[in-house]
């Protein structure tokens, strides 16, 4: 049975997005991709509203920190994932609200546990 729940991933890396995308949907996930600040926001205000936003922080011009504080102070709450290889933004107040921190790497499989424990598995 397909998963109904919406993941937004917000990545500048159009191959990072792409990878995600299609493993998620492989997993039974619905997602949408945004690949500038702006764009995450016409999602979040769209009609499909995310269930979950995972989160890359490195975006250029305006920085991913500046994104998370918006989400964090939407009503309804929309629980983040931060999904990044600098490890320093792990002990950013902002990024310690985040339900969960998950480092890059080749094995996307921490990051699934983390979606699961957060939304649920497909």
């Amino acid at each position: 049975m397909a998963n109904t729940q919406v993941i937004l991933i917000a990545d500048p890396n159009p191959h990072v997005r792409s990878f995600l995308s299609r493993e998620l949907g492989v997993a039974g996930y619905k997602t949408v991709e945004a690949g500038a600040c702006n764009e995450v926001f016409k999602h979040i205000n769209g009609i499909s509203f995310p269930s979950l936003v995972i989160l890359e922080p490195d975006f250029p011009i305006t920085t991913g920190i500046n994104v998370l504080q918006r989400i964090q102070s939407l009503v309804p709450p929309i629980p983040q994932i931060i999904y990044t290889h600098l490890t320093e933004y792990e002990q950013h107040p902002l990024v310690q609200k985040a339900a969960a921190f998950v480092e890059k790497n080749d094995d996307p499989g921490d990051l699934f546990r983390a979606i699961a424990r957060v939304i649920g598995s497909a």
